[in-house]
């Protein structure tokens, strides 16, 4: 049988405490292709996933093979998050530049046909936003702590996605209208912590912190 035109139009909204809540249209209670539907959603969505991924590493430029296995593992848990598909509109691209200062973050818009040509193939992307390219520059890590360097590497992604409109507004879009409204009047740092513990690096991010703290120190900061 013949798909309908909103096939694969379902979307998924899981709230903080794993309550999972279905955005759908409201024919879509007395359709027969919903089950199929639903499926469909998560299995491209996980293809996508792991595409991204793929088409991450393989344009970021890392030196280190400490922190190119942290990045692989980091973003593998943050696009598999609830809120991982917000993270779609938008390219992340990591370069490791050794210089005297921990990282630099980047956003630049692209438009769609140019970054058709970057992935090689055409993007789903909303006619008002255009694309995002966010890029990290690492200037330095923490060697043999992996826990400080996934959480060093999840505040980055965190940082530019809530300093920038367009990366809010991509988080703002799966979250419930609740969570929206207090997403909305956190300020910058705050959002930063909030993404860090939706994405399930709390515990990486206090590692990140003492880190933080012992440079400081070093420095007689």
């Amino acid at each position: 049988m013949e798909k309908k035109k909103c096939f694969g139009s379902i979307q998924e909204i899981i709230f903080k405490d794993d309550l999972t809540m279905i955005q759908a249209t409201f024919g879509c209670r007395d359709c027969l292709d919903f089950k199929e539907c639903l499926q469909y959603v998560k299995e491209r969505d996980e293809l996508r996933k792991q595409n991204m991924i793929a088409k991450i590493i393989d344009l970021s430029e890392l030196h280190s093979n400490e922190i190119g296995a942290c990045l692989l593992e980091c973003l593998s848990r943050i696009y598999g998050s609830p809120l991982g598909i917000a993270l779609f509109k938008s390219l992340l691209l990591f370069y490791e530049i050794p210089k005297n200062r921990l990282s630099y973050t980047l956003n630049i818009p692209i438009s769609p046909p140019v970054m058709d040509l970057v992935l090689g193939e055409e993007t789903e992307v909303f006619p008002d936003d255009g694309f995002m390219i966010r890029i990290v520059l690492i200037h330095t890590y923490f060697p043999d702590n992996k826990k400080a360097n996934m959480g060093f590497l999840a505040y980055e992604v965190a940082r530019v996605f809530a300093s920038d409109k367009q990366g809010t507004d991509q988080i703002l879009r799966v979250l419930s209208d609740s969570e929206a409204k207090s997403f909305n009047k956190m300020d910058i740092p705050e959002r930063t912590n909030w993404l860090i513990d939706r994405w399930g690096f709390k515990e990486e991010f206090k590692a990140f912190r003492i880190e933080i703290e012992a440079l400081k120190t070093q420095k007689g900061e």
